[in-house]
């Protein structure tokens, strides 16, 4: 009886065993549960870059307020000017006179560095093109008295209300200057330059006190309300 038993035990030894593994089943479970948690985590991961991107930007345009400031301070408190109306007041444009606040060394047409603070502190990072400006200066501190009909803002110390009043918006995907006609909103009822939906559902600003915010744009500007924060005027 013994020796049965032992060749049994033999061919048990012998025999070949299954190898270890997924079945096509499990293997079928396992790709499902995977796609399920991507499917729910892809939305979440979304909306945290794009959170990042909105506080990048306006950390951006916090340094462009701060830049503005030591502008004025540096130039008996002048404010800055766009390619609006540098030019003819034999002045830089403010991306170029902010870029020795930048790298450390003023701008020459040489600069192989202009590319770099172009494309870095000047761009949203919303903002995937590279050839357009991101950010757009707001004309009325550059303006004259006949183009605001009877009042300036080109000094920082004329601002009525520094923490209401626009400096730097958010330009359309369309425009290409670095600066916003806002005057002409109201005076000829043109359409603004402004995209109110860089963030999402707001656009970013940078006031003259120095604070950024991302807001809903009629919050900041909607002519049929009589609602203007880019003009110092009626800024509140």
């Amino acid at each position: 009886a013994l020796a049965p038993a032992m060749r049994r035990y033999r061919m048990f030894l012998l025999r070949p065993r299954r190898a270890a593994g997924f079945t096509l089943v499990e293997l079928l479970v396992v790709i499902a549960v995977i796609a399920l948690l991507i499917g729910i985590l892809l939305p979440t991961l979304g909306k945290a870059r794009g959170a990042a991107r909105t506080v990048k930007c306006l950390c951006q345009l916090r340094t462009l307020g701060q830049f503005t400031a030591m502008y004025a301070d540096t130039n008996r408190d002048s404010m800055p000017r766009s390619q609006h109306s540098a030019f003819p007041n034999q002045v830089a444009p403010w991306g170029y006179a902010f870029f020795e606040y930048v790298t450390g060394s003023a701008y020459t047409q040489s600069d192989a560095g202009w590319l770099t603070v172009f494309n870095g502190p000047y761009r949203c990072p919303h903002d995937r093109r590279t050839e357009r400006w991101s950010y757009a200066y707001n004309v009325y501190y550059e303006l004259t008295a006949d183009e605001t009909q009877g009042r300036t803002w080109t000094r920082l110390s004329q601002v009525p209300v520094t923490t209401a009043s626009v400096l730097f918006g958010e330009l359309l995907p369309t425009a290409s200057a670095d600066h916003a006609m806002a005057h002409f909103w109201t005076q000829f009822n043109a359409p603004p330059e402004i995209d109110p939906k860089r963030h999402g559902d707001g656009t970013g600003v940078v006031y003259v006190d120095g604070h950024a915010a991302s807001k809903p744009f009629p919050s900041l500007f909607d002519h049929s309300l009589h609602v203007d924060q880019y003009n110092p005027a009626t800024a509140r």
